[in-house]
């Protein structure tokens, strides 16, 4: 990524320590020290802060409201590794392994909240009420979108096995979250409704071409590298693009990536993950042309699989 996204993200990572400084969780002050540290990706925030950019908004005003989606996102994360029963995250064990699933539980349930809070702190910086009450509320639905994607993808009756219902699922998992993020970055920094709409709709098509993105990483050079274990979703028999374009499968990684080849599973993640970023970067076109709008546009194409090749696969 250039500079300009290295030096957002950096002040994030600032924001994220200032905030841990301050964190009053007690006993859970150690479980979130140990999840928030070392950072991932910081796309959430970094989304957040480039939305509001883009319109005109002030970064040091929602700055608050972008740490709270890192700290919601690393709460999600805290409770899928109890549901996956994974037990390592960005190379170490994972919290609830670290601290047992009850700490886990609870250091995750007090981040979530601790993103209300941040938001309100953008009120204190100059951020007007009504555009406050607006993203707790977009933020709130988003949150509900994401817990209803992952009861469905938990429940064998309603998991998705057909492409269309694996799209529903990710746009409430995933997309859910960065459509929120883009939305509230536009509103808190005094955005217009229409560029607000065509931030949201820019997370959505996004959030779509990152969760498949996520789906062909065991399969390709980052297996492993990049959160969860590699054989994760193979092993909890979650729904992901290419398993499903494949049809039935072995449980034996090997024999999975070839067939996933040989179906042409993974060209055809790989084209629908390329159509939806795509999608996502023509909803940039409301928005002014500038430096901001360009940075929203590197994101998505930091987050588009290159096109299918046989040679890196399996």
């Amino acid at each position: 990524m250039r500079h300009e996204e290295n030096g957002t993200a950096a002040a994030v990572e600032q924001a994220l320590r200032d905030w841990l400084d301050r964190d009053p969780g007690g006993p859970l002050t150690e479980v979130h020290r140990w999840a928030l540290h070392p950072p991932g990706k910081l796309l959430r925030p970094v989304l957040l802060l480039q939305s509001a950019a883009a319109v005109g908004g002030s970064c040091e005003r929602v700055m608050p409201a972008a740490v709270g989606v890192e700290l919601v996102h690393v709460a999600s994360l805290l409770h899928d590794d109890i549901l996956d029963d994974d037990r390592l995250r960005r190379g170490k064990p994972s919290g609830h392994v670290r601290f047992g699933p009850g700490a886990a539980v609870l250091g995750g349930d007090a981040l979530m909240f601790a993103l209300f809070e941040q938001v309100v702190e953008c009120g204190r910086r100059g951020v007007p009420e009504a555009a406050v009450t607006r993203a707790v509320g977009t933020l709130a639905r988003a949150g509900r979108r994401m817990a209803q994607g992952v009861a469905r993808e938990l429940d064998p009756v309603r998991a998705p096995d057909a492409v269309d219902g694996y799209l529903e699922m990710v746009r409430l998992k995933t997309s859910a979250l960065l459509s929120a993020c883009c939305e509230v970055g536009a509103v808190l920094g005094g955005g217009s409704p229409a560029q607000a709409r065509a931030l949201a709709g820019y997370g959505d098509a996004l959030g779509v071409a990152f969760q498949i993105r996520d789906d062909l990483l065991p399969y390709g050079p980052q297996a492993g590298r990049e959160g969860k274990p590699a054989d994760s979703d193979l092993r909890n028999g979650r729904p992901s693009l290419p398993l499903l374009l494949a049809g039935p499968v072995s449980k034996d990684p090997e024999k999975v990536g070839r067939l996933l080849v040989e179906t042409g599973a993974l060209e055809e993640s790989t084209r629908l993950a390329r159509r939806y970023a795509e999608r996502a970067r023509r909803e940039l076109d409301a928005l002014p042309r500038g430096p901001h709008r360009a940075a929203l546009h590197r994101t998505a194409e930091a987050l588009t699989p290159e096109p299918w090749c046989p040679d890196g696969a399996g």
